[in-house]
């Protein structure tokens, strides 16, 4: 009989709230309804720890099942381990559920829990559905615990080895000209409630901005693509993508 682990964890929080350090987006949320979705948003700027938010309440407090995006820990405990090749164009989308879900069943159950625990990824009751605890809805994070993840990835403050790290970051990157980088992860499913991740971040002049959306949608025609759209169209609205940020 499989035991049912119990995982109450710290957050992971990047949530440092004051008065000044906070704008809240009446117009992102416009550009969200837009797009047809529901959800959430949040922009920091790392050296200032500025942020530009909407929907602030679901951001901080309401926690949502990982998706894809949680495939982040196995694929780090494979480049620890020397299960994938360093070379970075053998990167595998996030889409591809059933590859990551046999890289988690070589992982194995007690080692993912390990590190779950020790990043402090989420909480809740993991059950023993090896086929997606990532997605049943026992493993909930928040909008701002991604971000923390994200944000700690970015400067190899992860416990993993920070060469695996680094082989992450290159895995994400989508996008690099002369005036930005943009690396992000995105993960969609439409078995709840047509529900989508886009976390990441995008660097100019060596400067990074992390940001987290998440959203529901009624339609759950081309997720990914409406969402990293979506993304777009935000950052465009807050003056990137020209190098001058």
């Amino acid at each position: 009989m499989q035991k049912i682990f119990v995982v109450i964890l710290f957050s992971i929080s990047a949530f440092a709230c004051t008065p000044n350090n906070v704008k809240i987006s009446p117009t992102i949320g416009q550009q969200i309804d837009s797009a047809g979705m529901q959800g959430s948003f949040a922009l920091m700027e790392n050296s200032s720890e500025a942020f530009t938010v909407f929907n602030l309440s679901a951001y901080k407090d309401t926690g949502y099942a990982p998706l894809n995006t949680f495939f982040a820990l196995p694929i780090l405990i494979g480049f620890d381990r020397g299960q994938f090749n360093a070379d970075s164009n053998t990167w595998v989308s996030l889409d591809s559920t059933l590859y990551y879900q046999q890289l988690v069943q070589t992982i194995g159950r007690t080692t993912l829990l390990q590190e779950i625990d020790s990043i402090h990824y989420g909480k809740g009751i993991v059950s023993p559905n090896m086929e997606g605890f990532w997605k049943d809805g026992s493993l909930l994070i928040t909008a701002d615990e991604q971000l923390g993840f994200i944000k700690r990835l970015y400067f190899k403050g992860l416990p993993f080895q920070k060469r695996s790290q680094e082989l992450f970051k290159k895995m994400i990157l989508k996008e690099q000209n002369s005036n930005y980088q943009l690396s992000y992860l995105v993960a969609t499913d439409t078995a709840l409630g047509n529900q989508a991740w886009v976390l990441g971040y995008i660097e100019e002049n060596l400067h990074p901005y992390f940001f987290v959306l998440h959203t529901s949608a009624t339609d759950g025609k081309d997720l990914k693509n409406r969402n990293v759209n979506l993304l777009k169209s935000i950052l465009v609205k807050e003056g990137f993508f020209k190098g001058v940020r």
